[in-house]
């Protein structure tokens, strides 16, 4: 199957980062990387591309994570894909757990953080709390079994992409790709574990982020 993978990288200024992350990859046997670059004004495009990464860029000057991701699945080439942080916080190693469920008849598998009490290298309180509380709320509101809301690193298969319906542009996405996911298909988790960033820093504003994705979890409520 890893040959059929497609690993979605979306990168924002990722220049310190994205050589590690393709590398720790392509050691693991991923070859099919798509970087999806949000308008970088770093290096980050070019050293993919010198590593043989196919680039997809948004140039729409509007569009922020979620538009980033969205404009990937729609170019998909491969019969599963993966998203995949460009920031070195993910361990690609779960990737041939999350591989064996689909095998096993998952449609989509969610890496988290917290599964059988474990906990993150790169959380602080704040956000700690914060997807403490919205996994919390999706949980009681979805009557869903996530445990961690806002760790987006999934194996899925193509096919089952369009059936989704994603529309949110920002970081909402990950809040609005999970609950769509765990609503309409067969979803499970495998631990990974959440590394610390190799250099740079997060672009998650943490109280404006935060704010639209409560939104977005009461506006799919109540659609």
């Amino acid at each position: 199957m890893k040959n059929n993978i497609e690993i979605l990288i979306p990168t924002l200024n990722e220049e310190g980062n994205i050589e590690k992350v393709i590398n720790e990859l392509k050691t693991e046997g991923y070859n099919n990387i798509t970087l999806l670059d949000a308008n970088s004004t770093d290096q980050t495009v070019k050293i993919a591309k010198d590593n043989g990464c196919r680039i997809i860029k948004d140039n729409s000057n509007i569009s922020g994570f979620g538009g980033s991701v969205i404009n990937g699945l729609n170019n998909l080439k491969h019969e599963y894909f993966c998203i995949f942080d460009g920031d070195n916080s993910f361990n690609p190693k779960a990737i041939s757990d999350m591989l064996n469920k689909i095998s096993n008849g998952a449609d989509f598998v969610f890496g988290t953080r917290y599964l059988n009490g474990n906990k993150s290298d790169d959380d602080t309180m704040v956000t700690k709390f914060g997807n403490f509380f919205f996994t919390k709320l999706v949980r009681f509101l979805f009557k869903i079994n996530t445990t961690d809301l806002l760790f987006l690193y999934v194996v899925g298969k193509r096919e089952n992409v369009s059936k989704l319906n994603l529309k949110q542009k920002d970081f909402s996405f990950c809040t609005e790709f999970l609950i769509k996911c765990y609503k309409n298909f067969n979803c499970e988790e495998v631990f990974s574990k959440e590394r610390k960033r190799f250099s740079g820093s997060s672009k998650v504003n943490k109280i404006f982020d935060g704010l639209k994705i409560l939104g977005n979890i009461f506006s799919i409520y109540f659609k």
